[in-house]
């Protein structure tokens, strides 16, 4: 039983880490406003767009109220983001658990999975959706400047 609760939690962890790679681009940034050139990226690593954005405020010249809404963007979805988190876990091992016994409840069953798949789909939807809020943000010119960040360029 134990062994099988972690295997749903590492699997619930994974699958949290691809749904949340929607919306990011290659990581290659220092803190913002540091002087030294970014770093290249590590083959696979990723950034939230959002973060990517701060990380280049200077470069972008983004407005102090560009930053504070960005910035709100991000604290917000994250902090959803851990609620939904934390109630997927809890639902998968409930799912587990109604899984191992010996008589299964098809209705619990399938009430557990609608909900978890619906909170996976919730995630997804405002990862995307904050994305595109930030994207609104910019103004054309940041937006043009910001493309061979995301591509991994200079």
């Amino acid at each position: 039983m134990r062994f099988s609760m972690m295997r749903v939690i590492l699997c619930s962890a994974s699958q949290l880490s691809l749904i949340l790679a929607i919306g990011c681009a290659p990581l290659q940034a220092p803190q913002p406003f540091e002087p030294q050139p970014p770093p290249r990226p590590i083959f696979g690593e990723q950034v939230p767009l959002i973060t990517l954005v701060l990380w280049h405020a200077r470069n972008l010249s983004l407005t102090p109220e560009q930053i504070r809404g960005l910035e709100a963007l991000r604290g917000d979805f994250q902090r959803a983001a851990d609620i939904q988190t934390a109630e997927l876990q809890r639902l998968e091992l409930e799912l587990q658990g109604l899984l191992s016994r010996e008589q299964i409840d098809l209705t619990q069953v399938e009430t557990r999975i609608r909900r978890i798949e619906t909170l996976r789909t919730e995630l997804r939807l405002g990862r995307i959706r904050t994305v595109e809020k930030g994207k609104a943000t910019l103004t054309p010119e940041q937006w043009r400047k910001l493309q061979p960040l995301i591509r991994g360029g200079p």
